[in-house]
C-alpha cells in the first residue's frame, strides 16, 4: 500500500512539475490567458511556487485583471507556506501599504524571513529601513550594515553562479 501511494504521489509531483513548466513557458511566449490558467489551477492545487506567480499576476494584470485583493490572498498564502519569493513580497506589500495599512514590524518579519534564505532584495530593504529609520523604527546603522554586508555576500554569490551558467 505504501508503495502504491508513494507512487501515486511521485506521479502527481511529475505531472505538477510538467504543468508549471507549461505555464512558464506560456508566460515566456506572452501567452498570458494560458499562463494564468495553467498557474491558476496549480496554485488551487497546494503548488507555492504557483500561489506565488499567480499573485504576481494578479498584482501586475498579466493573463487577468488587476486583482490587488487576490494578489494579496495568494502571495499571503505562498508566504505562509515559506516561500522565499512571496515573503518578500509580502514584506513589500506592508511596507508600502499594498491592500494593507503600512507595518513596518510587520514588513520587517516578513523581509527577515526572506533574507535569512538569501534574498538579496530583502536584505536591502531590511538595510534601508533600519539605516532611514522608517515607519517609527528607530534608526539603526549597526543593523543597517550587517544587512548591506549581507547583500554583497548574496551579489558575489549571483555573479559567481552567472559565471558558472
Amino acid at each position: 500500500m505504501k508503495k502504491i501511494l508513494a507512487g501515486t504521489v511521485l506521479l502527481a509531483v511529475v505531472a505538477l512539475a510538467g504543468d508549471f513548466k507549461s505555464g512558464l513557458h506560456a508566460l515566456n511566449n506572452k501567452k498570458d490567458l494560458k499562463a494564468y490558467e495553467t498557474f491558476f489551477t496549480l496554485a488551487k492545487s497546494g503548488d507555492v511556487d504557483s500561489q506565488t506567480l499567480l499573485g504576481e499576476m494578479y498584482l501586475d494584470g498579466i493573463g487577468t485583471d488587476v486583482d490587488v485583493k487576490k494578489a494579496f490572498y495568494w502571495i499571503s498564502k505562498a508566504a505562509h507556506n515559506g516561500d522565499v519569493q512571496a515573503q518578500y513580497l509580502l514584506g513589500f506589500m506592508y511596507e508600502n501599504g499594498i491592500k494593507v495599512a503600512v507595518n513596518i514590524p510587520r514588513a520587517i518579519v516578513l523581509y527577515e524571513k526572506a533574507a535569512k534564505k538569501g534574498d538579496i532584495l530583502a536584505q536591502y530593504n531590511l538595510a534601508m529601513i533600519y539605516k532611514e529609520g522608517k515607519g517609527g523604527i528607530k534608526k539603526d546603522m549597526q543593523k543597517a550594515f550587517k544587512w548591506l554586508a549581507k547583500v554583497e555576500l548574496s551579489k558575489k554569490d549571483l555573479e559567481y553562479q552567472a559565471r558558472a551558467d
